[in-house]
């Protein structure tokens, strides 16, 4: 007995990872463009422009992460440990420029 099985690409699969990838660009070009308005039109004060670009910054890198790293939180705490480490890292990086400078 034959049975007739057609076998199809799963293209909700595919339309959905392209659909995620479509609005992460959209939401980095959102961020990137915020960022560009923040320094060319002064919206905030002087003194917040470097926090406001960090915020930012780090905002777009975790998008960035989750988007074309594939991180995700469901798969190992292994994932978060690391992300969290990299971000602390980073940021108290960033906060000894700051006071060296």
């Amino acid at each position: 007995m034959e049975t007739n099985v057609q076998h199809q690409p799963n293209q909700s699969v595919s339309e959905d990872r392209s659909m995620k990838y479509v609005l992460s660009f959209v939401w980095m070009l959102l961020l990137t463009g915020a960022s560009f308005a923040i320094v060319t039109m002064h919206l905030v004060p002087e003194n917040m422009v470097i926090p406001a670009l960090l915020i930012l910054a780090m905002l777009q890198v975790l998008l960035q992460f989750f988007t074309f790293m594939h991180l995700d939180f469901k798969k190992s705490r292994l994932t978060a440990v690391f992300t969290f480490s990299g971000i602390a890292i980073g940021f108290i990086c960033a906060i000894a420029l700051w006071l060296i400078s």
